[in-house]
């Protein structure tokens, strides 16, 4: 299958980079049609993707089929049992999905997915609801048109959308409850950073 760039796609270098660090086990929460679960299997012992969309999940088996550490489960996050602590994993990567569940309670399922040292990675999308907020989002506005056009545009890959609920402070005071310690950052295509190590 083709690779592609959107928004999402933008952040998927600086996630492998990270991932490698670690290696071991990766869970992709919101995989999608299984790019970027495809992108890290190389780098890690085991990689294991997640979403709800039945039809993702088929193109994602497709791409990842001549992938022999890779696995996938059809389903919600938020029904997982929480594995025992051999299964857990070094890395939990979390692409524009996070605003498709239930804030708090994800994160808390994040954390008990995580082994002792752990890193949580989240790209995800907030939504404009202070003056900063706007004026942000503005300011991106020329910069990002300029970036799709040299990327030859955005592409239409077929999978679930939904508007983020949440601002970028509300999500940091979620975390800041949930996730001590946690770092979230403003970062280029309307997106914020969010990482979090568990403790050892």
């Amino acid at each position: 299958m083709e690779t592609y760039w959107n928004h999402n796609t933008a952040f998927h270098n600086f996630l492998i980079a990270d991932v490698k660090k670690r290696g071991g086990r990766v869970l992709d929460i919101g995989c999608g049609d299984g790019l970027l679960l495809h992108r890290l299997a190389p780098f890690v012992d085991r990689a294991v993707g997640i979403d709800p969309d039945e039809n993702a999940i088929e193109r994602a088996r497709q791409r990842l089929a001549m992938a022999p550490n890779a696995s996938l489960v059809h389903g919600d996050f938020l029904d997982r049992p929480v594995p025992s602590e051999s299964e857990r994993y070094q890395t939990i990567t979390c692409v524009a999905a996070l605003h498709h569940m239930e804030l708090r309670t994800a994160l808390i399922k994040m954390r008990q997915f995580l082994a002792p040292g752990g890193k949580l990675l989240v790209v995800g999308l907030s939504a404009n609801k202070s003056v900063m907020d706007y004026v942000h989002s503005g300011l991106l506005v020329l910069p990002i048109r300029v970036m799709d056009r040299l990327h030859g545009g955005m592409r239409d890959i077929g999978v679930r959308i939904a508007e983020p609920q949440e601002s970028l402070s509300e999500i940091r005071q979620a975390a800041n409850e949930v996730l001590p310690g946690a770092r979230i950052r403003r970062r280029f295509y309307y997106r914020y950073l969010l990482s979090w190590v568990s403790s050892i």
